[in-house]
């Protein structure tokens, strides 16, 4: 669809460039492109990475060189008031340097880039939604991030070979000074990330629960886990003291494992299973349920967060209980999208069908009156566009 000279697009979309390291904006619906944001490689043609003012933000070596001029950005998501984009901000991550950066939707600029520490690429990101605790604080104040692939802790050298020294952890940014608040030792490999409207809860899909180190181990197990954060605990947790840090960094790192999260009552993170090394986590816009895609199962699984908080609260004896439904849509599922009519839809990089999935798992305390349906436009190229798209037009 192409606008007739002098209309504009209902709406702006933000794509991740992969290896190119910036962000795309599109007019939708006439899909063209209006902009490339460069964030963390070198652009000429803004003398981004080239200019002293870029530089500081991008970052330094010693003798005034850039310390990356790679990167591989995935996932762009905006920033949020009373639950919808308010136009603010929109961050997105280098997949390679563990780095993430922060754009003014005012300017279509990168304006901060945070490395993060005690991690080694991280995937998923998302911001939050409002605050757990001040009702008062409706818009977003933290960002999220789950480190995908394992790394020793401390990473000074001495471990290489002690596969158990390698763990993954959780991190959460401030919105605002984009400085690392807080990290999370978790069990398993994070993927990508969610949070629930009301700011009590985020989440990430996981696989590798079994902590293995070779391909054979890391698919071992039928089912591994989407886990949740406990924003409120984890925060009381750290002004607490009951934290630790690795190396040099200074970010407090709190205990969230499964030995040490037994206890719902006093637990900082709960693990509910999903087959099988899932990929994605998305919220359903009714605030009710995150969906959980298997990857290596072909099923997405259903999870009430409303169930979630009962378990936390020693209300739910099962956390698994929170499952509403397993349903079974196709080879290879990924990411869950809503249209706003009460339809689900996920893509799938292995299999080709459109269909209607069937629920394998129901509750019948909570039943699913809204069944996803299956579409297979899903590519497994870093360059596949990862969109945050406001709901309401932009002058």
């Amino acid at each position: 669809m192409h606008p007739k000279p002098g209309e504009l697009d209902t709406y702006y979309g933000l794509w991740s460039g992969g290896h190119t390291g910036d962000v795309r904006v599109l007019g939708l619906p006439s899909g063209r492109e209006l902009l490339r944001i460069p964030c963390f490689v070198p652009d000429a043609l803004v003398g981004w990475g080239i200019t002293n003012e870029s530089k500081k933000v991008m970052g330094t070596k010693p003798d005034g060189s850039l310390r990356y001029t790679v990167g591989d950005t995935h996932h762009v998501h905006a920033s949020y008031k009373d639950g919808d984009y308010d136009g603010r901000y929109a961050w997105v991550n280098d997949k390679i340097n563990s780095r993430m950066a922060r754009i003014r939707l005012d300017y279509f600029v990168c304006d901060k880039i945070t490395e993060i520490p005690n991690i080694q690429g991280f995937h998923g990101i998302f911001p939050d939604k409002r605050d757990p605790v001040d009702p008062k604080i409706n818009y977003t104040t933290r960002v999220f991030a789950g480190a995908e692939f394992h790394l020793p802790l401390p990473n000074q050298g001495k471990d290489l070979e002690n596969t158990e020294a390698y763990r993954a952890l959780f991190s959460c940014l401030d919105a605002e000074s984009m400085e690392v608040r807080w990290q999370v030792l978790i069990d398993g490999n994070c993927d990508l990330v969610a949070t629930s409207y009301d700011g009590k809860l985020a989440a990430s899909n996981q696989y590798n629960t079994e902590g293995g180190a070779r391909f054979a181990d890391m698919m071992s197990a039928e089912r591994d886990a989407c886990v949740f954060f406990n924003i409120a605990r984890i925060e009381e947790a750290v002004k607490a003291g009951k934290f630790k840090t690795y190396g040099d960094s200074k970010v407090p790192v709190v205990d969230g494992t499964r030995k040490s999260n037994a206890d719902p009552k006093t637990a900082l993170v709960a693990y509910v299973s999903v087959p099988k090394n899932p990929h994605g986590v998305n919220a359903s816009p009714d605030g009710k349920y995150f969906i959980c895609a298997g990857k290596l199962s072909p099923t997405a699984t259903v999870i009430e967060l409303a169930k979630v908080l009962e378990w936390f609260d020693g209300k739910l004896e099962k956390l698994d209980k929170a499952i509403v439904a397993e349903v079974e849509i196709g080879l290879g599922p990924l990411h869950t999208a809503f249209d706003g009519r009460g339809n689900a839809y996920t893509t799938l990089f292995l299999d080709s069908q459109w269909s209607s999935g069937t629920s394998s798992r129901r509750s019948s305390s909570a039943p699913v009156t809204r069944t996803p349906s299956t579409w297979s436009t899903a590519s497994t190229c870093t360059t596949s566009p990862a969109t945050s798209t406001p709901r309401s037009p932009r002058p």
